[in-house]
């Protein structure tokens, strides 16, 4: 099996989408959370978001600033 090279230059725009990819699911868990009345998964939800949202927005400014 050959190993995959992933250059450089695409390694701030992979990090930005799977921020954005775990900010989208955590997302879907308050959602899920509020339509069933799961009160817990919500709270728990809306505390994750406050670690996910600002690691998607660093990730994008990284991103963005490297690419310049």
């Amino acid at each position: 099996m050959e190993e995959v090279q992933i250059p450089e230059k695409d390694k701030p725009f992979i990090l930005a989408i799977i921020s954005v990819g775990v900010t989208i699911l955590n997302i879907c868990v308050v959602a899920y959370g509020a339509v069933t009345g799961n009160q817990q998964m919500v709270d728990s939800g809306i505390e994750m978001l406050k670690f996910t949202f600002p690691l998607t927005t660093m990730a994008w400014t990284f991103y963005f600033k490297a690419r310049s």
